[in-house]
């Protein structure tokens, strides 16, 4: 039918007030792989669309040819957006910080960061069980992964991959602590990358694996490490059992679930990159899981902080209001059918989550509050998802 997939435009950096930001984000909009793919879907679908609209194709095909050019368009859209980067004033957002610690915290509150937003109480109560805790993730572990992929239209590795290639950015020796693992996708990327750099099992500290996993749900973990241990990965990645507010004391897990007794967790200055992909606005207490990230860091200009999240949408392009319509709407229509309606509350809350969570300012301002100031926000599919990107604060 003569389709053309869109030309690759020659790798750029970006710019912020004119002035380009090199660096960390440079790299950032070369052609990658997965655009090939999705090149290659989305003309597969217009074949079936245009077959449709010629009358080749049946009455539920017309209708399948119709609505699955929607999805197609939308992940090529997003492919072949350039990433807004903002880099912000670490020194202003440290006055800020201070201005607030003075006043008592953002606003005058001092109450934790989840439960001062509006219906904070309800996000990551800190009950067995409960929305946002271990309990609700193991309920629906059995189709996270399968659900992710839907929800974020295949689009969350390219996200996580941003994540470890352009934030993390790690090499040899590296010490990683991944939060809110699940089931070990970022752990996954974090150890193979460290692999191809030459890391061997047990290279960390006192042998220990290098990539070090954790998560409150033991049924994510235990799907985890049959991952871990399907990629060859397990002398270097290991997985446990904690709670990102306290890591003094952690629990190791096998593939069968089984948990051992409580450990010693993650020591002061031992980890020199920290991720967090997902995971923290489950938390109940935001600022007790970033001064926890402070205080295991390493005080040295390459240790690294990347945080990824959801957010709810807040510009007036077509595609942002797409995107705010597809988490509201949406995601919850996924959980329900994938679990067959016994996880639709679970992903009813992880969509009011999302709609909760603090502006990316406000939430850049939490983490320079803790200590971890943020240097550069990029804003992927059109402001729903964005990377924090921080460093400790140095001593004087």
């Amino acid at each position: 039918l003569g389709l053309k997939a869109p030309a690759r435009r020659r790798a750029r950096g970006c710019s912020v007030g004119g002035r380009p930001v090199r660096g960390l984000h440079a790299r950032r909009y070369r052609a990658r792989p997965e655009q090939a793919g999705a090149r290659w879907l989305f003309s597969l679908l217009g074949v079936v669309s245009v077959a449709a609209s010629m009358g080749l194709l049946g009455g539920c095909c017309k209708a399948f040819g119709a609505f699955a050019v929607v999805p197609a368009a939308i992940i090529v859209a997003v492919l072949f957006e350039t990433p807004a980067v903002t880099k912000l004033d670490e020194a202003a957002l440290l006055q800020q910080a201070a201005a607030a610690e003075q006043d008592g915290g953002a606003g005058g509150s001092t109450e934790p960061a989840s439960a001062a937003a509006p219906g904070g109480a309800e996000f990551g109560a800190a009950v067995t069980g409960g929305m946002g805790s271990g309990g609700m993730f193991d309920r629906i572990a059995f189709v996270y992964d399968s659900t992710n992929k839907w929800m974020s239209l295949g689009l969350d590795q390219v996200w996580r991959k941003a994540l470890i290639n352009e934030c993390m950015q790690l090499r040899l020796g590296d010490q990683v602590l991944d939060l809110a693992t699940g089931t070990a996708d970022v752990s996954i990327l974090a150890g193979g990358t460290l692999r191809a750099a030459g890391a061997a099992a047990g290279g960390g500290a006192g042998g220990a694996p290098v990539v070090l996993g954790l998560d409150p749900s033991a049924e994510m973990l235990r799907r985890g490490v049959a991952k871990v241990e399907g990629q060859g990965l397990d002398g270097l990645v290991r997985l446990v059992k904690g709670d990102a507010q306290d890591l003094s004391t952690v629990r190791g897990i096998d593939a069968a679930g089984t948990l051992s007794d409580a450990a010693a967790g993650v020591v002061d200055a031992s980890i020199d990159k920290i991720s967090m992909s997902f995971g923290i606005r489950n938390v109940p207490d935001r600022s007790l899981a970033l001064k926890e990230m402070r205080r295991v860091l390493r005080p040295k200009e390459s240790s690294q902080v990347c945080i990824l999240e959801f957010s709810l949408p807040d510009g007036e392009k077509v595609l942002s209001k797409v995107a705010k319509f597809f988490i509201a709407k949406v995601v919850p229509l996924i959980g329900k059918v994938a679990t067959m309606n016994s996880g639709s509350d679970e992903y009813l809350y992880l969509e009011r989550s999302i709609m909760k969570f603090p502006k990316p300012r406000d939430f850049a301002a939490e983490m320079a509050r803790a200590g971890l100031p943020v240097h550069t926000i990029t804003s992927f599919a059109y402001g729903a998802v964005h990377l924090y990107a921080a460093s400790p604060v140095l001593p004087s």
